[in-house]
C-alpha cells in the first residue's frame, strides 16, 4: 500500500467510497464491517462486475516469439487460480499471457472498461500476493467509480489504455489513481477495524491479522493517525514508529488519545 499525502477533503472522499463498498460487502456476506477482510471485498466486487480476467507474467528475455502461453504451461494458470481459491477469493482467470519483463516491472494491472464485461488484467509475476490483492482492489475501485460517473469512466478508460501501452497520461488524471490506491488500502484495513486493533494489538499482531507487509501497515497507520486521529504529520509519523518499534510509552499515549477523541 503506497503512502500518498492528500488533502483532508480528498481523503474523506476516499473514505466515503470505501465505506459504501464495505457496507455493501457487509450486506452481501452477512458479516459485520469489523469482520470483513480484503478477500470479502474482492469477492463482492468481482461478483458485482464479473469481469473477464486475464493473468499476465514476465516472459524470459530470450523468448519473445509468442506472447501466449504454450499448451504445456496450462498448469501455470490453474496454479495461479488456486492461489486465489486458497485465500477464499472468487477470482479466476480464463487466460494467461506473457509480456516482456520491462512491461511487467512497470504495470501491476489495468482494465479495459470499454468492454462489457470489463477485461481485468492482473500481473502475477510477483510472489508478493499482497501486491496482487492491492492491484485488484485498485482496479475494482475504477470499475465501481466508473459505474457511478460517466466522466470518471472516460478518464479511467484513458488511464488504463495508457497503462496497457506503458504511456504516460495527463497529470490531471493522477488524482484518480491516488484515489484508487487509497480506497484499496481502506478496503484491506478498514477504519472501523483498525481503531479497535490499535487499542488491543501490537504492530506485528495487526500486520499478521491482515496479512500485509510491515511497510504497508506503516503507511496505513500514518494515514490513520493523520486523518482519523487529528495528529499532524510529524506526530502521526512518531506514533507509527512507536507502534512499529514497540515503544510502550508512545503506544500508551496513542491509546490515551484515542480514548479521549
Amino acid at each position: 500500500m503506497e503512502f500518498e499525502l492528500v488533502s483532508p477533503d480528498a481523503y474523506r472522499s476516499c473514505q466515503e467510497i470505501a465505506n459504501r463498498i464495505l457496507e455493501q460487502t457487509s450486506i452481501a456476506t452477512h458479516k459485520g464491517i469489523t469482520k470483513l477482510r480484503a478477500n470479502d471485498a474482492l469477492t463482492y466486487l468481482n461478483n458485482r462486475y464479473s469481469p473477464q480476467i486475464v493473468f499476465y507474467y514476465a516472459k524470459p528475455e530470450d523468448d519473445y516469439d509468442d506472447w501466449h502461453v504454450a499448451d504445456n504451461q496450462v498448469d501455470y494458470l490453474a496454479n495461479a487460480n488456486a492461489q486465489f481459491d486458497m485465500r477464499n477469493i472468487n477470482i479466476h482467470a480464463t487466460e494467461l499471457i506473457t509480456v516482456d519483463e520491462i512491461f511487467a516491472r512497470k504495470v501491476s494491472g489495468f482494465t479495459f472498461l470499454k468492454y462489457q464485461p470489463p477485461i481485468l488484467n492482473l500481473n502475477i509475476s510477483t510472489s508478493n500476493f499482497e501486491r496482487i490483492v492491492f492491484t485488484a482492489l485498485h482496479e475494482y475501485t475504477h470499475m465501481y467509480q466508473s459505474e457511478r460517473d460517466p466522466d470518471y469512466a472516460r478518464a479511467a478508460a484513458f488511464i488504463n489504455t495508457s497503462k496497457s501501452l506503458t504511456m504516460s497520461y495527463p497529470e490531471e488524471y493522477q488524482p484518480l489513481e491516488t484515489e484508487a490506491n487509497i480506497v484499496a488500502s481502506l478496503l484491506i484495513v478498514p477504519d472501523a477495524s483498525l481503531n479497535a486493533d490499535i487499542r488491543l494489538r501490537n504492530f506485528n499482531e495487526i500486520r499478521d491479522k491482515y496479512s500485509i507487509s510491515a511497510q504497508a501497515l506503516h503507511n496505513r497507520l500514518i494515514n490513520y493517525f493523520y486523518f482519523n486521529c487529528g495528529l499532524d504529520y510529524t506526530m502521526a509519523l512518531q506514533a507509527t514508529l512507536g507502534f512499529r518499534n514497540h515503544n510502550v510509552e508512545v503506544i500508551k499515549e496513542v491509546r490515551r488519545h484515542l480514548r479521549q477523541s
